[in-house]
């Protein structure tokens, strides 16, 4: 489960009488433990040399593997996927018989030595091989996979600015795909890669770049040498036409590498790459592990991505923006680029030992990332985009059926295991839980000790928590037992009270989540641990017991006007705490937690779409609003009370709600405008086309795509040659363009067809793979001709493109023109469905995406 960040609410309070509720289902099965494999050799050295056949997209290749035995012994096995192994000899040339069932599973490549080797005794055997596993682009997630092994890219007739590029992929067991190895996590081993291609393409790999070799021929050949010992699946490379950008911190050279005709946004997107690594040398306690560092952009890659390789990381091409594209999406892309940087502390100068450990890569490198975001971006930022996004994404996946504990040997698939939000996300949440119930000094005491006894060493979560306790002093095995080894989170309801003559205030606060007795998944009944209490602006730390009823007394001069139970939303939970309208609208103002702000605005939108409500409280609740949108407070804050204002008027602006999107279109930061031109684009009143006209000059794309949108639903005269003019204002990835046609698409005016139709035909402009029309111009150009009921006229034309993606047979073609096909709901379109149902009919996978396209096609020729 790969992450796609969207904002998102801030706390999710699901119904208490749906959560943990008792399922009538069978009992759900522990997963059969997933065992570590014993090690029966050490890999010291891997040496992979290899060459490329583009048009069968395969790799032939030699690698030479350096080892030793760990018993008395005259064979040994490694693990191949799909190979076809020509020889297998010793360096000295002595021919090893072999047998090979040709398959991928563990430890099939069984190699009879010359002779019985002693443990104390090197080898090195030479293996001769090719590829036949062929990494196909995954038709249901058409914005980017993984996959394993090796994916091949040219231009095709239909995407003619496609890259020539091939990457590979191969966590968590993968890189057998591409070369037999030993895919131990445990085997650790450096590495040398050797690669030939043809000029212009180049070659980025593991570790240093020892040489290029100019060959005679018209190619290259690229060295790479590794000296410090890491696991298998790290082992990565990219091959495609490169422009490098160098930079410097300290004397550390980082190497980014992306396309020829993109330098300038390169370097706008990667400004704040020294910046990382120094924030994580420092707060680590530890400089950048390794003497160099590169992150090399690829394409049809998923966002975010893995966390990062041996000294490097591969990232989609989606990440690199112009600068003022750029500076709307800091808090989205330098999550990537800085995540993949802290994976070099933790993933690579820490590995994990066994796989029910990676949380220690995942999680740490998440949390890290979250930090640099706090410190470059703002606490604001952080607890409202970073923290809330993690929040919901848990709870959703908690309440739709997808548990267990952060680490366990107890599960079905190792790479869902590996790379699902438990391993990321959750224990993210739990060492910043883990920070607040140690304290800031014993908490970075714990981090630094953690890294500087652990460098370089693989780990376990038991070396994670003896690291905690040496540094705090005090056992934490509730703590790792409770948030770790066991599967659950509280379901709070929290009830006040004030005796005015005793002048003592009390918090009772319930636990009523249960255990869910049909999973056998261990569960936590009662949780235990701090919690901060913001009364009246002063926190308290209080100490919740394992049990179903807790009180909390404490003394106070007067009844408290503010009271937030769990600051900063610390623990993942579920909540339910009543408040009067008085007390949110003073909580919406005066705390000091931008957390609770939002949790107040919530709580005020459920009061006043209540129907008793008076319109006195109504008008109250909206003049509050109206004061927090164009109050100085953080932009994500206001930009979500304006939202929910829109939400709770008539149907009708009134205009002291018009005056305020005025002033915001006017002086607010881009996405506020962004906000405020959507809401008062949707009055669709003509009256304010020339401030729709006028913000279509605007440094930020996304204000000029919302100004377009409104633009076009005005159905103003000077709309059309206002938007028809925009399309020429210079833009990255074709968002002018994106934005002409989406402001043709609400006007409605017929002229609009032709340039459609003309936009859809270009397949040589600039774009995004995203699949969505506010993002990808052909999609844009699709919705526009349907709007406009003449999507029969591009019907042809995208037939025919769609049949030669199939002879081409490239998957991300044949799939991104499905999409146009079924955003046209031409019903012709029905002949396109059968013929992949015939072509797809033995890929199970490829056929859960035609089906869902099939779906969608037919609910739009019914909607339209």
């Amino acid at each position: 489960m790969r992450l796609s960040f969207a904002f998102s609410s801030l706390l999710l309070c699901s119904p208490l009488n749906s959560v943990f509720a008792q399922s009538t289902d069978s009992i759900k099965k522990i997963p059969i433990a997933n065992t570590v494999r014993s090690q029966k050799i050490d890999v010291k050295h891997q040496a992979i040399d290899i060459r490329f056949d583009w048009k069968k997209k395969q790799i032939f290749g030699t690698t030479f593997i350096t080892l030793s035995t760990l018993t008395v012994t005259d064979k040994i096995t490694l693990d191949a996927g799909m190979l076809t192994i020509h020889s297998i000899s010793l360096s000295g040339g002595i021919v090893l018989p072999f047998t090979y069932d040709g398959i991928d599973k563990n430890e099939n490549l069984q190699i009879a030595l010359n002779r019985i080797y002693q443990p104390t005794e090197e080898l090195t055997i030479k293996i001769d091989y090719h590829t036949n596993w062929v990494n196909e682009s995954d038709p249901n997630n058409i914005g980017g996979s993984f996959g394993k092994g090796i994916r091949f890219f040219e231009p095709t007739s239909t995407t003619p600015l496609k890259r020539k590029q091939i990457w590979s992929s191969g966590e968590p067991e993968s890189n057998r795909y591409w070369f037999p190895c030993h895919d131990l996590l445990s085997d650790l081993r450096t590495t040398e890669f050797t690669a030939t291609v043809e000029k212009p393409l180049m070659v980025i790999s593991n570790g240093e770049l020892i040489q290029t070799i100019e060959n005679n021929n018209g190619t290259r050949t690229f060295h790479y040498k590794t000296t410090i010992p890491y696991p298998n699946y790290l082992t990565s490379f990219v091959v495609g036409e490169y422009v490098e950008i160098i930079q410097k911190y300290k004397d550390l050279t980082l190497h980014s590498f992306g396309y020829p005709d993109e330098k300038a946004a390169i370097e706008a997107t990667i400004i704040r790459l020294p910046d990382m690594v120094n924030f994580f040398s420092e707060t680590t306690g530890m400089k950048f592990p390794f003497s160099s560092y590169s992150q090399v952009v690829v394409q049809d890659y998923p966002f975010p991505g893995l966390i990062g390789q041996h000294m490097a990381a591969t990232i989609s091409d989606n990440m690199i923006d112009d600068y003022r594209t750029h500076a709307d999406f800091f808090y989205l892309w330098d999550g990537v680029e800085s995540q993949a940087i802290a994976s070099q502390w933790f993933g690579n100068l820490l590995t994990p030992k066994e796989w029910k450990d990676s949380w220690l890569n995942q999680s740490f490198s998440h949390y890290f990332d979250g930090l640099y975001a706090d410190y470059k971006n703002g606490h604001d930022e952080f607890l409202s985009y970073y923290l809330s996004f993690d929040q919901s994404t848990m709870l959703n996946d908690w309440n739709s059926g997808y548990r267990h504990p952060i680490v366990t040997e107890n599960y079905k698939d190792l790479t869902l295991f590996t790379s699902d939000n438990y391993s990321k996300i959750r224990g993210s949440l739990v060492l910043r839980m883990l920070r607040k119930e140690l304290g800031e000094k014993n908490w970075w005491k714990a981090i630094k000790l953690y890294i500087k006894s652990n460098a370089f060493k693989q780990v376990t979560t038991t070396d994670f928590k003896k690291a905690v306790e040496q540094s705090s002093g005090k056992s934490m095995e509730w703590f790792f037992e409770q948030w770790l080894y066991k599967m659950g989170h509280p379901v709070f309801e929290v009830t006040k009270n004030y005796n005015q003559v005793k002048k003592q205030f009390w918090l009772k606060v319930k636990q009523l989540q249960k255990v869910d007795s049909t999973d056998e998944y261990p569960q936590v009944e009662y949780f235990k641990g701090k919690i901060e209490i913001e009364i009246d602006g002063l926190n308290k730390v209080v100490w919740l017991e394992p049990k179903a009823e807790n009180v909390f007394t404490f003394t106070l001069s007067h009844q408290p006007k503010l009271v937030h139970f769990d600051y900063e939303n610390t623990w993942i939970k579920e909540i339910k705490f009543e408040k009067t309208l008085d007390e949110l609208l003073y909580q919406l103002q005066f705390d000091k937690d931008i957390l609770g702000k939002y949790s107040a605005i919530d709580g005020i939108v459920k009061i006043a779409n209540n129907e008793k409500t008076s319109l006195s409280d109504k008008t109250t609740i909206h003049s509050v609003f109206r004061k927090i949108i164009l109050s100085s407070s953080y932009w994500r804050l206001r930009n979500y009370a304006l939202s929910k204002l829109v939400s709770m008027l008539p149907t009708k602006l009134d205009k002291p709600s018009i005056n305020m999107l005025l002033s915001l279109i006017k002086n607010d930061k881009p996405w506020v405008k962004v906000s405020a031109l959507f809401f008062l684009g949707n009055t669709e009143d003509p009256r304010f086309a020339d401030i729709y006209i006028n913000a279509l000059t605007d440094t930020s794309d996304r204000v000029i795509n919302a100004a377009a949108n409104a633009l076009g639903k005005t159905k103003s005269p000077k709309a059309f040659d206002a938007l028809i003019k925009l399309a020429d204002k210079p833009s990255w990835k074709s968002q002018s363009l994106i934005s002409t046609l989406n402001g043709l698409k609400e006007l409605g005016d017929p002229r609009g067809v032709d340039f459609a139709l003309k936009a859809l035909a270009n397949v040589k402009s600039p774009r995004w793979w995203l699949g969505v029309s506010v993002w990808d111009y052909p999609i844009a150009a699709a919705e526009t001709l349907v709007r406009l009921g003449k999507a029969d006229l591009a019907y042809p034309m995208i037939l025919e493109r769609f049949k030669t993606s199939v002879n081409e047979n490239d998957i991300n073609d044949i799939f991104s023109n499905i999409i146009l096909l079924t955003t046209l709901a031409d019903p012709r379109g029905q002949e396109v469905f059968d013929l992949l149902k015939n072509r797809f009919k033995e890929d199970e996978n490829a056929m859960i995406a035609v089906n869902q396209y099939e779906q969608q096609f037919k609910k739009s020729i019914k909607k339209n």
